[in-house]
């Protein structure tokens, strides 16, 4: 039986990352960026190869799938200010094909462009099945590229994305490998109640601990929290309010003793859970591409499936897909056999850039160090 190799992170430091030599840095070259488009049926999504400077052989290959929301091919985060957080998947194509890897990315279904969106589409018509046959469009035209060693190939999926990446690999164990950055371990739903009671609670906890009120509104908007965290708000507002620009709690349904206040614990808590159970199980709510009939199963029910070499790559600080559930994974791993390499990553969230805390996790740049372990364990293969 194969075991799990577990790797915890450290040099994240300025020193790790300096070189010893004293002498000057190397020249980089940057790397060949080919466009191309990928025929996804109803859509056609632009999409961009990433090839090393110099290339001798063929080449080692992955293919990038996108976490949640309506994302473009560099996954492009932006704050509520409007303000680009990080383009991991650019930072990644850039940082791989560097060090000697070809890289296919595209923008997902419906997606033009970052910002650019068929909204109605992608919430009414695409599911995580849509996003499979997708992905396997995408290992077709990687199959296809005579640049690309077909024994060499590996896919990489972040969050929703590694339910994505699990099924496509096991639905073709040729591939090489799977890399799985911060994997949903748990249920859809019971991750959303985790980020609920892990991070959006605490977060409230800390900036509004007397409970919310339409007066602290903007104190719980602005606090030092992450997306996720602040995103809390977003359970307890009029929606009809919200539609016509106003923010202003729902205290019909959360403020049950007719205080004023929505004490957090007794009724936020219990309101929140409410909305996300609707927003799961309503037809064409945001969510509902997570219920039972349009999701796919999460990573831990397809860990029984994985044939292939498996690198979990986990921010400890991770505020959508909490750390301390990855076990879930790594035992249906060891039970069945894969080998597996864990690097879990201190004072990292969910973008695997930099988080001082999970309430604190805002998708900040990947590190450069989670690159370099990704691009050393291709070519340790």
């Amino acid at each position: 039986m194969h075991k799990v190799t577990l790797i915890l992170a450290f040099a994240l430091s300025p020193l790790a990352a300096a070189g010893g030599s004293g002498g000057p840095a190397p020249v980089i070259q940057p790397p060949q960026r080919v466009n191309t488009t990928l025929n996804f049926g109803d859509f056609t999504s632009a999409a961009q190869w990433t090839y090393p400077a110099a290339q001798t052989g063929k080449l080692p290959a992955v293919l990038l799938i996108h976490g949640s929301t309506p994302a473009d091919m560099d996954f492009t985060v932006t704050g509520p200010d409007g303000k680009v957080l990080s383009r991991i998947f650019a930072d990644l194509s850039q940082g791989l094909s560097t060090q000697g890897i070809a890289v296919l990315r595209y923008n997902k279904h419906y997606v033009s462009g970052p910002g650019k969106v068929d909204y109605q589409s992608f919430y009414t018509k695409a599911d995580l099945n849509t996003f499979l046959k997708d992905a396997e469009t995408a290992l077709n035209a990687i199959k296809a590229n005579p640049r690309v060693d077909p024994e060499r190939i590996y896919v990489y999926g972040w969050s929703e994305g590694s339910t994505v990446a699990a099924a496509l690999v096991n639905n073709h164990p040729e591939v090489a490998g799977l890399i799985l950055q911060a994997p949903v371990t748990l249920p859809w739903a019971d991750l959303f109640d985790k980020q609920l009671t892990d991070v959006q609670l605490p977060y409230l906890k800390q900036v509004v601990p007397g409970g919310l009120t339409n007066q602290n509104l903007t104190v719980a908007y602005t606090g030092p929290g992450g997306l996720v965290a602040r995103s809390a708000l977003t359970f307890a507002l009029n929606q009809e309010g919200l539609a016509a620009g106003k923010y202003e709690l729902n205290l019909a349904a959360y403020d049950l003793n007719r205080n004023g206040v929505v004490e957090l614990d007794s009724e936020y808590l219990p309101g929140a859970r409410a909305v996300l159970k609707s927003l799961i199980e309503t037809p064409q709510a945001p969510l509902n591409i997570y219920s039972r009939a349009r999701a796919l199963p999460v990573t831990t029910a397809q860990a029984p499936s994985i044939k292939v070499p498996v690198l979990i790559l986990q921010g400890q600080n991770d505020a959508n897909t909490p750390a301390k559930y990855l076990n879930a994974l790594t035992d249906a791993l060891r039970s069945s056999g894969v080998p597996t390499t864990v690097k879990l990553y201190p004072g990292l969230g969910h973008s695997l850039g930099k988080a001082p805390s999970i309430v604190q996790d805002n998708f900040q740049p990947i590190e450069t160090q989670t690159i370099n372990d990704t691009a050393d364990w291709i070519k340790g293969r």
